[in-house]
């Protein structure tokens, strides 16, 4: 646990644009990949959200309901996390409509 420690990131939520949303931007070197070990969200009033790998969806959307939070957590400690992304690419948010969302990411740069 100790190696995710040392190398973990925090990225802020903080969206309301309907669309696309990068939350965290691609990684730089070359063949790097971005492992989430922990999000939390929460919208003000309901709408879709989806996670995209890149500009490649990642699961299927999730409709919300206003004020529900969402929590995912990587307690098995797996070193890929729960959300796993390609190597170079960026990890968005497409909102399915102009709402305002905040919360904050963990998640570590992975040398591949």
């Amino acid at each position: 646990m100790t190696t995710y420690l040392s190398n973990l990131r925090k990225a802020d939520i903080n969206i309301s644009s309907a669309g696309d949303n990068t939350i965290i931007a691609a990684p730089t070197t070359s063949g790097n990949y971005l492992a989430i070990d922990f999000i939390q969200y929460l919208p003000t009033t309901s709408v879709t959200v989806q996670y995209k790998d890149g500009t490649t969806p990642y699961g299927g959307p999730l409709p919300l309901a206003a004020q529900q939070a969402v929590t995912t957590e990587n307690a098995m400690q797996n070193e890929h996390g729960v959300i796993t992304l390609s190597a170079n690419q960026a990890f968005v948010m497409n909102l399915g409509g102009a709402v305002q969302v905040g919360g904050f990411i963990r998640y570590r740069e992975v040398g591949n």
